[in-house]
């Protein structure tokens, strides 16, 4: 049975949940240990894994949207050649869920989406008009949105729903194309912020095996465990205002 699904958020299943808190409390009890070599400390890092869990979430549904916002471009090049071949919307998404299942796999967004739209339109008795704006709006994707508002007016007004697919699809690829720009030049970038926050943690673990002495003060003293939580803490902001400046939306 194929369920709704709200791209503007990610609920996890029960084995990714585990994964993910193995991974994240395991990253923040190895934190603890290395900046303050406590173990209190250490598990009350690990406690931020709970809250954390939102963070990750959002950044799983912000993938999931990207990968449809992908596929919902070819999505629409098929609904354009339907409508050329002169078949409604109806068919049209018929004809589509077929399209796309020659593009991507069973799995892919898209194809359980159509699968969706197809037994909701046949089964479920619900207009063409309705599916799309269910879609549109647990898709979480603006082009769908406008798509599916243009659709709309154009059944009340008998608009050339031809030509708004072509406009909608032409926009998108303008869009994303400006996308796939921004993000080649920013991967270095990113990469580089994620070099910068991971070698601090290197230097330390190699101070803590080589050199242990060298840093008892820091793990002994009020005034360095007090440098040790600054140091984290601008680790985290750098690492938090870094992801906000290359988040560019197009």
């Amino acid at each position: 049975m194929i369920m709704n699904t709200d791209y503007r958020d990610y609920i996890p299943d029960k084995r990714e949940r585990i994964s993910y808190y193995l991974v994240s409390t395991g990253g923040l009890l190895f934190t603890g240990w290395l900046f303050f070599d406590s173990i209190a400390a250490a598990i009350c890092l690990a406690l931020l894994a709970i809250p954390l869990e939102k963070k990750w979430r959002q950044s799983r549904a912000a993938s999931r949207r990207r990968e449809l916002a992908v596929q919902f471009k070819d999505l629409l090049f098929s609904l354009s050649a339907s409508f050329q071949s002169g078949r409604h919307m109806t068919e049209a998404i018929r004809e589509a869920g077929s399209n796309m299942r020659e593009i991507y796999p069973p799995g892919a967004p898209i194809n359980i989406e159509l699968e969706l739209m197809n037994r909701r339109i046949g089964a479920g008795g619900e207009s063409d008009r309705e599916v799309l704006f269910d879609f549109a709006k647990r898709s979480g994707n603006e082009d769908a949105r406008n798509f599916a508002d243009v659709y709309y007016t154009c059944l009340k007004t008998g608009g050339d729903l031809n030509g708004v697919v072509n406009r909608a699809a032409g926009i998108l690829i303008e869009k994303m194309t400006i996308r796939r720009e921004i993000d080649t030049l920013m991967a270095q970038k990113k990469y580089e912020a994620k070099l910068l926050t991971v070698v601090p943690f290197i230097i330390l673990l190699y101070l803590r095996f080589s050199s242990p002495e060298y840093l008892m003060p820091l793990y002994t003293t009020a005034a360095g465990l007090c440098v040790m939580a600054a140091a984290l803490g601008a680790l985290a902001a750098a690492y938090i205002w870094s992801g906000r400046i290359m988040d560019i939306e197009v």
